[in-house]
């Protein structure tokens, strides 16, 4: 948006300042023609991506990589980096744009009872597949990260 608002207070400053020529007017609007241009490509691109995003999710349907359903992750297993079973996924922190922030964890518990919870950058997770099933791989120690409490009323 920053490239079109640039000619467009060109032109008013030219016509403030008095009678501008008509190739200026021209420049001026070839340069908002070609900003409105590549917005243009741009907002396609984007579109092209998600719909190739998309088509992966859906012909690779186990495979955590390419998208997957928030349901079919919970109680994914969380793995060290020798994929040894270390936690597994109990929630997801998604901010309002849509990303995942954090990954909520249960560490220490038996099949699914006990343990505690801990909050995992999400960054910090590397999506894999194991038996056919979505996991995650953990680069750091889970152990040391400090107990996840959901606040009262959440």
């Amino acid at each position: 948006m920053r490239s079109i608002r640039l000619p467009l207070t060109v032109a008013a400053a030219l016509l403030l300042a008095g009678p501008a020529s008509a190739q200026d007017m021209q420049n001026l609007l070839d340069q908002a023609g070609k900003a409105l241009d590549q917005a243009g490509r741009r907002v396609q691109q984007g579109y092209e991506d998600t719909a190739k995003a998309i088509d992966q999710a859906i012909a690779n349907p186990q495979d955590p990589a390419y998208g997957s359903l928030a349901t079919r992750l919970i109680r994914s297993d969380v793995l060290d980096s020798a994929q040894r079973p270390i936690g597994e996924i109990a929630d997801f922190v998604i901010a309002p744009n849509g990303q995942v922030l954090l990954a909520i964890i249960r560490i220490g518990g038996t099949l699914g009872v006990g343990g505690r919870l801990v909050a995992a950058d999400y960054g910090q997770l590397e999506p894999v597949l194991v038996k056919g099933h979505p996991a995650f791989v953990y680069k750091g120690d889970l152990g040391a990260l400090p107990d996840y409490k959901v606040a009262a009323g959440n």
